[in-house]
């Protein structure tokens, strides 16, 4: 179903956050630090304008939910409007801060150090930037305190409490794992879950198996279960975007090779996929792969085994 009424963004003056945190509000928040002082005035927020029925669709439910999942291909501004209803938010003081999150596509477990976070983060960081159009954006919100970046493992372990929170590439994780995410969300809060069904870049927790209904990735399957739980009259306010190629607002060439490798794909055997290697995600595993993974894969023949999801130390990835 479509987006409800509620009341969306709204330019207006440049404000500042209260001195009051909204979370210092909550009776169970606990001991909080106030924000630092943002100076908003200094940064343009620019306004991005959905440009297909899709994206209309999706900016409304972002103005609504307590939790959206929305998924679909690259380029349909699933990130950018997510991050834009966020940092609006933000500015208007209704939350306290905004939270990044992103699955790790190795699995491994050094993606709490900083340096595997802010490349997990990047496109997040990119979709600021382009929102408050400077680069220094991000840098300045975080030492303000507005703005948190967490491993996924550590997000699915905190309750956040009035917090705008963003988990992207979520086709990443597990069913379990994103079902786990939706009880950690606190008073006045929101959570997004945002990712692209058919591109996950390793295999965990069956998010690649297709099951007997068709859906074939754990977003997919995660947004069955809130079209569920929205039909059980729930008062959390929960949406579901589905995205399609129709949504895509790209340059030309890229807007056009990936229609045209999509139709590859779809008259593709099967079998001759998997002899190809299975795409970016099987590539990705390749690369990551101890080589003497590699080698005994090869000579065995068994592609299972690349899948297998094992460090160097023989340790599960997942």
């Amino acid at each position: 179903g479509g987006g409800s009424g509620c009341g969306g963004g709204g330019g207006g003056a440049a404000s500042r956050l209260p001195t009051t945190s909204p979370l210092s509000l909550l009776p169970d928040a606990g001991p909080v630090k106030p924000a630092a002082n943002f100076s908003w005035g200094e940064y343009q927020q620019v306004q991005f304008v959905p440009n297909s029925d899709g994206q209309r669709r999706y900016h409304r439910q972002l103005s609504c939910a307590d939790i959206i999942v929305a998924y679909g291909p690259a380029g349909t501004g699933k990130t950018l409007f997510a991050v834009q209803e966020g940092l609006q938010r933000l500015r208007k003081g209704s939350v306290a801060r905004v939270i990044l999150g992103r699955p790790d596509p190795t699995g491994r477990a050094d993606e709490e150090e900083e340096e595997a976070k802010t490349r997990l983060l990047t496109p997040l960081f990119d979709a600021i930037t382009k929102v408050m159009a400077d680069h220094t954006a991000a840098d300045a919100l975080a030492a303000a305190r507005l703005l948190e970046t967490q491993s996924f493992a550590g997000m699915r372990g905190r309750t956040h409490e009035a917090a705008f929170v963003i988990v992207d590439e979520a086709q990443n994780a597990s069913l379990q794992q994103l079902r786990r995410l939706s009880d950690r969300l606190g008073n006045g809060s929101t959570l997004c879950v945002l990712g692209d069904g058919s591109q996950p870049d390793r295999r965990v927790g069956g998010n690649w198996s297709a099951g007997a209904d068709g859906v074939s990735s754990s977003i997919e399957a995660y947004a069955k279960d809130l079209d569920k739980a929205r039909e059980t009259g729930m008062q959390t306010r929960i949406e579901v975007a589905r995205l399609t190629n129709a949504d895509i607002c790209r340059s030309t060439p890229a807007r056009e090779m990936r229609g045209f490798f999509s139709q590859i794909d779809s008259e593709e055997p099967a079998p001759r996929r998997q002899r190809l290697g299975g795409g970016a995600g099987e590539l990705l595993r390749q690369a990551v792969a101890p080589s003497s993974a590699r080698d005994t894969t090869r000579q065995r023949g068994d592609e299972g085994a690349i899948y297998e999801n094992r460090d160097a130390h023989g340790r599960r990835w997942s």
